[in-house]
Order: C-alpha cells, then sequence, then structure tokens
C-alpha cells in the first residue's frame, strides 16, 4: 500500500532540516563502517526505548524483533511480519547507552549520549533534553554502505517526526522511493567516493 500524502510530504521536509552526520571507513581486512549521527530532542531514556521495544522500532526502524533487545542473547528480526526472519542476537547492552546486536550478515552498535541544548544562553530552566545517537554498522560489501546510508537517513527522518509526535507512517523498502531515497544514495556514493 502505497504512502499518505501526508507521510510523504512530513517525510520529505524532515529530510531536509535533519541534520545526519555520516562517515565510511574501510578497514584493512575489506570490512567497511558506515558512521551515522543525529542529535534529537529526546532523553536517552525514551529513545532507548525506541531502540529496543519491538512495538516502538516498528513505528521506524527496518529492525522489528521478536523480543525486546534488553537482554544480551538470540533475537531474530523483521522488517515486515511477512519477511523472512533475519539475525538480530543482541551481542552487548549497557542499558540506556550501548547497544550492539547481529543484523544478518553484519552488526549495528548503537551509542547514546546525553547533551543539553539551552533554548536560551544562561537560563537553566529553558534546557530541553536532547540526545545524540550514534548508528554503526558493519559491511563486507562496500557497495551496500550508500544505499543503506540512505535508508537509515530515511528512518532517522520518521524517528525525529515519531518522536515529535506526528502520526506518520514508517518509510522502509520501495516506499522510500516516494521521498527521495534515490537521490539520498546518490549523493552518499558520491561523498564516500564509491562511484564506479
Amino acid at each position: 500500500m502505497p504512502l499518505s500524502d501526508s507521510t510523504v510530504s512530513a517525510v520529505t521536509g524532515a529530510l531536509a532540516s535533519v541534520p545526519v552526520s555520516a562517515e565510511s571507513q574501510t578497514l584493512a581486512h575489506g570490512t567497511t563502517l558506515l558512521t551515522l549521527g543525529l542529535t534529537v530532542d529526546a532523553s536517552p531514556s525514551r529513545l532507548w526505548d525506541y531502540l529496543t521495544q519491538p512495538e516502538l522500532l516498528a513505528l521506524w526502524s527496518p529492525i522489528v524483533p521478536d523480543r525486546p533487545l534488553t537482554d544480551v542473547g538470540p533475537a531474530h528480526a523483521r522488517e515486515t511480519p511477512d519477511a523472512p526472519a533475519t539475525e538480530a542476537r543482541v551481542i552487548e547492552l549497557e542499558p540506556g547507552t550501548v547497544l550492539r546486536h547481529a543484523w544478518g550478515m553484519g552488526e549495528v552498535l548503537w551509542e547514546l549520549a546525553e547533551s543539553d541544548v539551552h533554548v536560551e544562553d544562561d537560563v537553566l530552566e529553558g534546557a530541553t533534553r536532547s540526545t545524540h545517537l550514534a548508528l554503526t554498522q558493519t559491511f563486507t560489501q562496500q557497495d551496500l554502505v550508500p544505499m543503506t546510508a540512505a535508508g537509515w537517513h530515511v528512518c532517522f527522518a520518521v524517528l525525529t517526526l515519531v518522536l515529535d509526535g506526528q502520526d506518520v507512517e514508517r518509510v522502509i523498502g520501495e516506499d522510500a522511493l516516494a521521498v527521495g531515497w534515490e537521490g539520498l544514495r546518490d549523493a552518499y556514493e558520491k561523498n564516500f567516493d564509491l562511484a564506479g
């Protein structure tokens, strides 16, 4: 079913304003690391729930596990209920700050760090809590990095909207084409110098 016009409009707008940092690094043994970063207006504990709870992940992420990702051990994830299961075993966990889990053939590392954003300088009452979210994913196929970066960028845009209380649909798979995924992929390919 196609995305609603309101979701396409909201996500397209968010993509233009969500400041996602991105870096790609190929290690000597051939593994490539993709690191994306984003600061969101949410406390670390609230954001942690959106990284670990299946019902909240299902609002924005392609990773929807069969159990909360709050304990080390086996887990499986599906992008949609009828999609094949992929491994999502939790490998490392520091509640509230670090979550590392398998995802298919690679791994995903989530790191949270609290920061304070002051609405007005020197006015503590005006401070709002924000959290820096860093995602590092490992790859054995370098050509998957730009498309994956674009996919996560779209997901992060949806996450910021959901955290802001907006009623938008999850944008995964082919639905991402409707919000500009191809342009993002091409930009990441140029940025990472992987063209050709």
